[in-house]
C-alpha cells in the first residue's frame, strides 16, 4: 500500500513533543502531526490528546522536503479519535478544577457593556492595590 496525499492511514505515535507528535506509518515511513493539526480547539499540551504508543488514524496532508509526511488528526474522516474525545473531556474537567481552586467561578456577563464595566472595576481595584503597595514601601500610609 503506497501512501498518497489525501489518504487516511493508521499509525502508531512514536514520540510526543511540544510542537506535535511523530507517527510511524505503514512501510516504515514516519510523519509529523503538527500541534495545529491535532484538534479544532486550542491545544496547550499535545500529551492531552495523544501519548506514545497510541494508535491513531490520520490524514496525509503533504510530503515534506525530507520525505516525511505531514499529517492531520483533526482533518481525518472520523474527525476525532477516542483519545481526542477523552482529552477534551479531561481538559474541561481540568478547567473546572482550576476555577474551584480559586475563589469562585465568575459569571459570564451577557453584553459587551457588562464585560467592559467589570474590566474597569477590576482594573481600578488592581491600581488601588498597587498604589497602596508602593506608598507603603515609601513610608506613607
Amino acid at each position: 500500500m503506497t501512501i498518497e496525499i489525501g489518504n487516511t492511514v493508521r499509525g502508531a505515535v512514536m514520540k510526543v513533543a511540544d510542537y506535535g507528535a511523530i507517527v510511524r506509518l505503514p512501510e516504515g515511513n514516519t510523519g509529523l502531526i503538527h500541534i495545529s493539526e491535532i484538534a479544532d480547539a486550542f491545544v496547550r499540551d499535545v500529551r492531552d490528546y495523544v501519548n506514545e504508543g497510541d494508535e491513531v488514524t490520520v490524514k496525509v496532508l503533504r510530503i515534506g522536503p525530507r520525505g516525511r509526511f505531514e499529517l492531520s488528526l483533526k482533518q481525518c474522516d472520523n474527525s476525532m479519535t477516542q483519545n481526542v474525545k477523552k482529552a477534551v473531556a479531561a481538559g474541561s474537567r481540568r478547567e473546572e478544577r482550576t476555577y474551584s481552586e480559586r475563589s469562585e467561578m465568575p459569571a459570564a456577563p451577557a453584553t459587551f457593556e457588562d464585560r467592559l464595566s467589570r474590566f474597569l472595576k477590576d482594573s481600578e481595584e488592581r491600581m488601588h492595590d498597587l498604589k497602596r503597595h508602593i506608598e507603603s514601601k515609601r513610608g506613607r500610609k
